[in-house]
Parts: C-alpha cells; sequence; structure tokens
C-alpha cells in the first residue's frame, strides 16, 4: 500500500489506495508514450511525473487544512475524474497543462521555464494544481450546460446567446483556478504572492493596462474580480485580491453556479445576469484569440468587452452580507 506522507485522519485509507491505482496507472502510462516517441528525456519526464504524484498529495492536504469544508468535494472530485497524470507528448509542451475528463487524465509540462518569481518546478506545481481546479469546477460547469440547454429549449435564449453565457463561466473556471492554483503553490514554497501590478498588451484593450498578479491569463483576473464584486458578501470588499480569493472559494463547491443563478433570480436581475456573462464570455474567446485560438474580431473589440463589462457591474455591485446558500 502507498505510504501517505500526511495525515488525513479517517480518509487515509481510501487515499493511500487511491495513490498507489494512480501510480499503477501513471507508469504504464509513461511506458505506453516511451513505445510512441512521445517522451523527450525519460528520466526528466520520469521525475517530474513522480514529483507531480507527491505534489497531489500536497495539494489535497493543503486543501484538508484549509478548506474542510470543501474537502470532500475536492477529494471526490480528483479521485473520481484523474485516473493517469501524464506528461505532454513532445510535440504539444507549447502549452502549459491540460485535462481530458473523458479519459480521466491529467497532462502536466515537465519543462516549463522559469519565471521572474517560481523556478521551472513550481511553475509545472502550478500548473497541475490548474489542472486539478478544472476537474473541481467541472461539477458546475455541467450544471451550467444543463441550465443553458434549458433555457434553449424554452426559447428563453438564442443559441449564441447561450453559447456566450456559457464561455462567461468558463472564463470564470479559469480565473478561479488560476488563482487557488497561485494560492497553493505560494504557500507550498513559501514565497509571498506578488501583488497586482500594471501590465499592457497591445493586442488586448486597445493597449490599456490591466491589474494581474497571475502567471498566466492576467486579462481574465480583472474581469473575474469585477463580477464577484456583483455577489452578495463578495462586493463590501474593496480590496480586488480579496473579493476574487472569496469568489475562487465558493467555486470549490459543485452548487457554486446554482448559488449565482439564486441570487440574480431573487433579486429580479437575470437580464443583468445575461449580459455580464455574455461581456465576459466575449473577453474570453479575446483571451483565447490572443494566442491564435478564436478570431481576431474578439481582440479589437476587447476594449469595448471590458469597459461594457465595467459599467454593468458597477451598477451592480452588492455591500450586503451574503445569503445562506451552501457555498
Amino acid at each position: 500500500m502507498y505510504e501517505l506522507s500526511y495525515d488525513f485522519q479517517t480518509s487515509n485509507q481510501i487515499i493511500a489506495k487511491y495513490f498507489q491505482n494512480l501510480i499503477a496507472n501513471s507508469s504504464a502510462n509513461l511506458q505506453q508514450q516511451v513505445k510512441n516517441s512521445q517522451v523527450i528525456n525519460l528520466r526528466n519526464d520520469s521525475n517530474s511525473l513522480a514529483n507531480c504524484i507527491a505534489n497531489l498529495e500536497q495539494y489535497l492536504y493543503y486543501n484538508f487544512k484549509n478548506s474542510p469544508q470543501n474537502f470532500d468535494n475536492i477529494l471526490n472530485s480528483i479521485m473520481n475524474n484523474v485516473s493517469i497524470i501524464s506528461v505532454l507528448p513532445k510535440n504539444e509542451r507549447g502549452i502549459y497543462g491540460k485535462t481530458e475528463i473523458g479519459n480521466k487524465t491529467i497532462y502536466i509540462n515537465p519543462d516549463l521555464p522559469n519565471s521572474n518569481y517560481l523556478t521551472s518546478e513550481e511553475r509545472t506545481k502550478l500548473y497541475m494544481a490548474h489542472e486539478l481546479g478544472h476537474v473541481i469546477n467541472n461539477g458546475w460547469m455541467q450544471k451550467t450546460i444543463e441550465f443553458l440547454n434549458k433555457e434553449i429549449r424554452a426559447n428563453n435564449l438564442s443559441q449564441p446567446q447561450a453559447q456566450l453565457i456559457y464561455e462567461g463561466f468558463s472564463m470564470l473556471d479559469e480565473a478561479t483556478t488560476q488563482n487557488r492554483a497561485e494560492n497553493f503553490v505560494y504557500s507550498l514554497s513559501s514565497k509571498n504572492r506578488p501583488p497586482l501590478l500594471n501590465y499592457t498588451n497591445k493586442r488586448l484593450f486597445n493597449g490599456q493596462s490591466y491589474l494581474s498578479n497571475f502567471d498566466f491569463y492576467g486579462e481574465l483576473q480583472a474581469p473575474a474580480t469585477m463580477f464577484a464584486k456583483t455577489l452578495r458578501g463578495i462586493g463590501k470588499n474593496n480590496d480586488d485580491i480579496s473579493a476574487l480569493n472569496i469568489l475562487s472559494e465558493r467555486a470549490i463547491s459543485p452548487l457554486f453556479f446554482n448559488n449565482i443563478l439564486k441570487e440574480y433570480s431573487r433579486d429580479g436581475q437575470m437580464p443583468a445576469f445575461a449580459q455580464e456573462l455574455q461581456y465576459m464570455g466575449l473577453l474570453k474567446k479575446a483571451s483565447y484569440a490572443n494566442f491564435g485560438y478564436d478570431d481576431i474580431s474578439y481582440l479589437n473589440n476587447s476594449a469595448s468587452y471590458l469597459n461594457n463589462l465595467k459599467s454593468i457591474t458597477s451598477k451592480m455591485r452588492d455591500y450586503r452580507e451574503p445569503i445562506d446558500f451552501d457555498l
């Protein structure tokens, strides 16, 4: 049986058994990758894979200590949806990582360079945690799809509107997973997370600066924070970092989407909800267009999308205490 490095109390046995199976599956997968000539440096990739499996235990323990109310959902989401941790094939290492829920596989990039704040190994841990975040958020992303399909069938939304709202929640998925991953890796590395700094990208927002302390997806941080402040219990926070941290913690719950929907519906603000999410969806498409994954027209209009989102979320900012929903 796999010997755990941390004490998860009553969950020790089930977690140890999970890791034993994970290691066996991941090792067999790596051997197959070697046969398929998908591995560049076997020693490097093997070490990175071993480190990532150890990192997963650290990730679980971090959440066991810091999010005890959400730990069962985190653990079950990962055990049910991650059977293999794999290195990216050598021809796909232009990306940081990816998750294939259908194959229950997380892919990591063992060749990431150092950044200004994190080492190569720390950045690999960062994007491992990012992919795990997608696995956790997948519960409410599926509820988003179910709701939007229902609205299309009821003729309350057109297909293009529903797609943009989906992209808006996908943007929240990216921003909250990245934020949680950043908090985790800086805590693990005993480093202070950098402050919010101004960044510019000539292709995005007509060159307007934006605030971020993300390693990646920095352009999505401010829009996610704007939306966060429209929610009760978050809008009263003037500190952007605190606001996004609360939203990111709420996003661990599979009821995240349902609770947002209940809040906006209760306040009679569903039209504003639809507008906000569509602008956020357009901003996500602009972000992807910046990397060549969507139409350049979204980049050209990104400043307008951001300003419109800023306008509506400013009007919708909610300073009230949270409703007693399950968070």
